[in-house]
This record gives C-alpha cells, structure tokens and sequence, in this order.
C-alpha cells in the first residue's frame, strides 16, 4: 500500500493486519504493533517499537491512539490522533507532528 506521503510495507510477524500483534514497517523506518482495535467504537492504538530520529533515542512505550468519530454536520467523520510516551521530550513533539499533519491531511485528500 503506498499514499502521497509514504509507503506502508507488508505485515510484519505472523498476526493478520486486523488482529492485536499485527506489526508493520512505515515508510521503511517505523515499526509500529497494532495493541487493540474495537470496531464498535472505531478506535485502534499501536504502539510505535522502532522509529528514527529522537523516536529512537528518546522515547519509551509510545502508544498511538486513533479515533474516528461521525462529525457534527452529519456527512463525514472526525479523525482525533492522540500519542504518548515516556520522557516526554518537545523533540519527540516536533519530529511526530508535522507527520501526523501531513498523514491526516492525505486521508483527507483522498476522499474528497
């Protein structure tokens, strides 16, 4: 699977990519677990296990959490993308959120 922004390489380890454990390497550099995913309520968390930059250096237990919620005019969705992580660090905010930005604005492109 490959968008404006990067590539997504095949699952990783051997749980399906819709089940808890299912790995994948992002763009080559992020290897990221998928920790849970409820249909019912449309969130998933991952965890991000390897990852360049001060995601390599100064982050632990980093766990993704996505969201996706009908919005309030009825005819879309909202997307909230939260994270965290031990040691807290503003270079670990100033690596992940212009990625985020930018993921989030290619969905967005690709269903207008």
């Amino acid at each position: 699977m490959t968008n404006r922004q990067g590539s997504v390489s095949g699952g990783i380890g051997e749980a399906a990519g819709n089940e808890i454990g299912a790995g994948r390497v992002l763009n080559g550099v992020f290897k990221e677990t998928l920790r849970s995913i409820d249909n019912a309520q449309r969130i998933l968390t991952y965890s991000i296990d390897e990852g360049p930059g001060p995601l390599a250096e100064d982050v632990r237990n980093y766990i993704g959490k996505v969201a996706v919620r009908p919005s309030d005019g009825g005819g879309g969705a909202f997307v909230e993308w939260t994270s965290s992580w031990e040691e807290n660090d503003e270079a670990v905010h100033d690596f992940c959120h212009p990625i985020y930005v930018a993921l989030l604005d290619d969905m967005k492109a690709s269903l207008e």
